[in-house]
């Protein structure tokens, strides 16, 4: 069996936590790093659902993408969402390590995993000249940008992105005639990033949980936007989190959840 803590090691390798954006939470959540583990449940998020889950397939560790807990907590009952969850966690043995921004900002992390599952070649970061707004205020580093292998209608790529990704529905700015063949990503919620996309020169922008205003802003800088859903756009570390451990952990169980916060009609 292995512990907790060679298992986070292994995750910090990749990204490291000094990567993680100041108001993030990442790392051990909840448990005990010493504790030993045989069954891993990978997610996206720690709801209870998931932890009903994990807690049926004898798992005694979790890795998350979004951290449990965010805000310090005042109490933990039984009465509060998180105070329940935590119990529940505790109660069952089960640790909780979440990797967040540090997770998307590395790389081969969330963004270099979106670009590969979406076939945008040539990856790169954002400099930090292109990461300011219209004022010069200083926008966060997150998110990538590249090229595709083929010049695109945005019609096709819509469609595309919708197919590879798995989403129930999609949402878009701009013309659908336009061809694009450079491609930005921000996985998760990035509607704040917008001029990191424009300024690097992007034809399409795909992203998700874009706000009105944000769709407004797209629309007048002539920037192509694709709101692909958070759950859709991260929800493939499930995948990567398997393979990549599966390789350094070839003793260990690793069961990916098949929880979704959506339902289909």
């Amino acid at each position: 069996m292995r512990k907790v803590c060679e298992i986070a090691r292994e995750i910090e390798l990749l990204a490291p936590k000094h990567l993680a954006e100041p108001w993030d939470n990442v790392g051990l959540m909840v448990g005990d790093e010493h504790q030993s583990v045989d069954t891993v449940y990978l997610t996206l998020d720690v709801t209870s659902e998931n932890v009903n889950a994990a807690i049926k397939n004898g798992a005694q560790l979790i890795i998350s993408h979004h951290p449990l807990l965010f805000s310090p907590l005042k109490n933990v009952t039984e009465q509060t969402i998180t105070g329940s969850i935590v119990r529940s966690l505790i109660q069952n043995n089960i640790s909780v390590y979440s990797a967040h921004t540090n997770l998307d900002k590395a790389d081969g992390g969330m963004n270099d995993m979106l670009c590969e599952k979406l076939g945008i070649n040539d990856v790169r970061t954002y400099t930090d000249s292109e990461c300011t707004d219209a004022d010069g205020k200083t926008l966060d580093n997150i998110g990538r940008i590249g090229v595709l292998d083929n010049p695109t209608e945005m019609a096709d790529f819509v469609d595309y992105v919708k197919n590879v990704l798995g989403c129930r529905a999609i949402s878009y700015t701009g013309d659908l005639s336009d061809v694009v063949s450079t491609a930005a990503v921000c996985s998760g919620s990035g509607g704040d990033l917008i001029y990191n996309a424009y300024n690097a020169g992007a034809d399409v922008y795909i992203t998700s949980e874009i706000k009105h205003h944000e769709a407004q802003l797209a629309i007048e800088l002539g920037i192509n936007l694709i709101d692909a859903g958070h759950f859709e756009t991260e929800n493939i570390v499930c995948d990567f989190m398997k393979d990549y451990l599966s390789n350094r952990f070839p003793d260990l169980n690793f069961i990916k959840s098949s929880v979704s916060p959506y339902k289909q009609r």
